[in-house]
């Protein structure tokens, strides 16, 4: 037996702890990235869900927004009318005095 042999072995063994506490590492790195991954696409799902929301939300107040301003354009036209009215019967009231 060489006598060198004890020496190797204490080296071989130590380099083994070392490779089996760096894949004991990378498990544990491998399972909290798998962890990571796992609720960012549950974020990623929420977020797409939101953001449909926030679509439909955009498009009902657009309608709202284009009924409201034809109901305004409505009043407007109309309050336009009855101060020409008015203004037409002071005038006329005037000149039949």
């Amino acid at each position: 037996m060489p006598s060198d042999l004890p020496s190797e072995l204490i080296r071989w063994l130590e380099n083994m702890e070392r490779l089996l506490d760096w894949l004991a590492q990378s498990g544990a790195q491998q399972k909290q990235l798998h962890e990571m991954v796992e609720r960012l696409v549950r974020e990623n799902e929420e977020l797409r869900e939101e953001i449909n929301s926030l679509q439909n939300m955009v498009t009902h107040l657009t309608g709202q927004r284009a009924e409201t301003a034809q109901a305004l354009e409505s009043l407007a036209a109309y309050v336009a009318a009855v101060k020409d009215q008015v203004l037409r019967q002071s005038r006329e009231g005037r000149s039949s005095e």
